[in-house]
């Protein structure tokens, strides 16, 4: 094929290829304005609240009073103790805590890894505040980051759920703390508590999977 049949050909081709690169753009620039969009939904949900729970009162929750006493045993690195967090601490706390039923207390035992004591220590500046419920969300929500739990992220995390982040940096800065985690050891160990997530109910050391029965029965016991 020669001449301007030739030309009018090749001008065709242009024109399809063209066509098809736009298209093709096109198609990009939508993926990416839609992951962009749905980054902007979901990556909120990774923040912590920063409403108050029942009586919030530093690690612990709900009525003193409460028959029965809970103190969970957590690492902050411990992907259980995020599995609990995220799975069935929620109901725990509606169900148990804010029916005044349990009096529930946290308690840092970092000992999985180097960083989770920057945790635990950035968990006692927050607990300062009064937001160590609010704190510990994120705390796990990026448990399983590489550098997680670095001072900067610490800060920007103390940020988010409205701490005052100067006290809290000069916190974390003086080591204010690390007397009470070497306390929280102790007792843990005392107890004979060697792994994540365990749990003190009234006396009786249990695992996350017979936690709830445990609760169900201490408050048979104690008439409720």
């Amino acid at each position: 094929m020669t001449g301007p049949q030739f030309q009018r050909e090749h001008i065709k081709e242009k024109r399809a290829a063209q066509k098809k690169k736009n298209t093709l753009t096109w198609a990009i620039g939508i993926a990416v304005v839609l992951l962009v969009l749905a980054a902007v939904y979901f990556l909120p949900s990774l923040g912590g609240s920063k409403a108050d729970l029942y009586l919030q009162d530093g690690f612990a929750i709900g009525d003193p009073n409460a028959p029965v006493k809970v103190e969970q045993f957590s690492d902050f690195r411990c992907h259980y103790c995020r599995q609990f967090s995220d799975e069935m601490e929620q109901d725990f706390i509606k169900n148990y805590v804010d029916t005044g039923k349990v009096y529930f207390t946290f308690r840092n035992y970092p000992f999985l890894a180097e960083d989770s004591t920057a945790a635990a220590e950035a968990a006692y500046c927050a607990a300062d505040q009064n937001k160590f419920w609010q704190y510990k969300e994120l705390l796990f929500n990026y448990n399983a980051l590489a550098g997680a739990y670095a001072e900067s992220n610490l800060v920007d995390y103390a940020r988010q759920v409205g701490l005052d982040t100067n006290t809290f940096e000069a916190c974390l800065a003086g080591d204010a703390h690390l007397a009470d985690l070497a306390a929280d050891k102790a007792y843990t160990e005392g107890l004979g508590i060697t792994s994540t997530p365990q749990f003190n109910v009234n006396g009786t050391i249990v695992y996350m999977n017979t936690l709830i029965e445990t609760v169900d029965a201490a408050l048979g016991t104690a008439g409720n």
